[in-house]
């Protein structure tokens, strides 16, 4: 007798298909190539798209009020099995709707789980409907990172940072923690430059107008910038309308930062974030309660360093960092 095994995902019946909507928060590369990576994760997992997945995304374009419509229009008209939130907007959004609904959650590139509620603490589980992933770095790595890098330029006095930031959610929180650490580290002083946020195409211009002007206002008490999380920092006309103003960028995070001459950057790519979102999506399809999945922050990140900048500054770079660049040095 011949027994067969086989090692596929087992989504119940044999004829049954999950739909799963995605909800991005906005349009930015990041963004859409993470929800890219969610489907090819599952791919590599074994799940056929169009045949044991059906997708359904839909795009936020920054606006909270947008999110919870789409969705609400979308779980109305169709039978949902999951629901996979990109960024802190649209998570939020979708939180508010699944209020009191068994249907999984599964986030990707929220700053803070825990400021928003989601779970009470990283790499512990909710003991609700949501899981997911942050993509942020802690906070004290990354101070640690720069403080090591700007040693050199702070020996007199504290090297002066303005830490531009919107009032995206992921931003304020992002500001929040950084200030609670940078205590720790003498090389750096604070101080915050905080703008508006605005939805959509022309809410970007507006703000890297705000952030243009503000800048431009502080630049005489300013030795760099650091920019906060949130879509600012992700948007490459942002960084390089603020680099004209000749104050140095020194810290970002994001895949085009170190390339258009931000000096450091430690970040997660879309692929590390969408894998792990489909590893988490494929736990709930093996029938894992979703609330008992731990919220989950990535392995490995990859550090960006633009060398020309920092040699401007007279910033010299410990060879430790410089190794785990890697190929991201840029000049």
């Amino acid at each position: 007798m011949l027994l067969v095994l086989c090692l596929c995902p087992d989504f119940g019946r044999a004829d049954e298909k999950r739909h799963v909507v995605i909800v991005e928060t906005m349009t930015l590369p990041f963004l859409q190539s993470t929800t890219a990576w969610v489907r090819k994760g599952l791919l590599s997992l074994g799940y056929k798209d169009s045949e044991d997945i059906e997708f359904t995304v839909l795009n936020a374009e920054g606006k909270p009020d947008r999110a919870k419509q789409l969705l609400s229009d979308t779980l109305a008209a169709e039978k949902i099995d999951l629901v996979v939130t990109i960024a802190t907007l649209a998570s939020r959004a979708t939180r508010q709707v699944l209020k009191g609904k068994d249907l999984p959650q599964v986030f990707a590139i929220v700053a803070d789980p825990v400021g928003e509620g989601f779970v009470s603490a990283i790499g512990e589980k909710s003991g609700s409907n949501i899981t997911g992933n942050t993509h942020v770095v802690p906070s004290e790595v990354k101070l640690r990172v720069v403080a090591q890098s700007i040693a050199n330029l702070a020996i007199s006095r504290p090297f002066r940072m303005g830490l531009l930031r919107s009032s995206y959610p992921s931003a304020i929180s992002d500001a929040r923690y950084l200030f609670a650490q940078v205590g720790k580290f003498k090389e750096i002083e604070f101080s915050e430059l905080a703008f508006d946020y605005a939805p959509g195409e022309a809410g970007r211009t507006e703000m890297r107008e705000a952030a243009r002007s503000l800048v431009k206002a502080n630049a005489d008490r300013l030795d760099g910038l650091w920019l906060a999380v949130g879509p600012n920092q992700l948007d490459l006309q942002f960084i390089e309308t603020v680099l004209t103003l000749k104050v140095p960028i020194i810290y970002a995070e994001g895949a085009t930062a170190g390339k258009a001459g931000v000096m450091l950057g430690l970040r997660s790519s879309p692929e590390i974030n969408g894998r792990a979102v489909a590893a988490l999506i494929d736990a709930v399809f093996q029938n894992t309660p979703v609330e008992d999945i731990p919220v989950t922050r990535p392995e490995s990140f990859a550090v960006g360093i633009n060398i020309t900048t920092a040699k401007r500054i007279g910033a010299i770079i410990p060879s430790h960092i410089l190794e785990l660049a890697g190929e991201n040095i840029f000049r």
